[in-house]
């Protein structure tokens, strides 16, 4: 995993990503999430959990998204190799 050490000195040079794995999954909000995305009582969330890996399993990235689940949607598009 970075640490900001590893930031400091500008861009990741050389750690090209490599593949990334995503993870949703719904849960209730916490008290604070739903203050801050304004959700109706008993509104649940999704949650977009992201790492992006090197070639060699090194993580280089990541990211956590809570969103109110009726304002969430996600698409994918992927070419189908030979």
């Amino acid at each position: 995993m970075l640490c900001p050490a590893d930031l400091s000195a500008g861009p990741l040079q050389g750690l090209e990503p490599d593949t990334m794995t995503e993870t949703f999954y719904a849960r209730m909000p916490t008290p604070d999430e739903a203050e801050q995305l304004e959700l109706p009582a008993g509104e649940p969330v999704m949650v977009l959990q992201r790492r992006t890996y090197t070639g060699d399993g090194r993580v280089v990235e990541f990211a956590r998204g809570v969103h109110a689940a009726s304002r969430f949607s996600w698409t994918y598009t992927f070419k189908i190799p030979d």
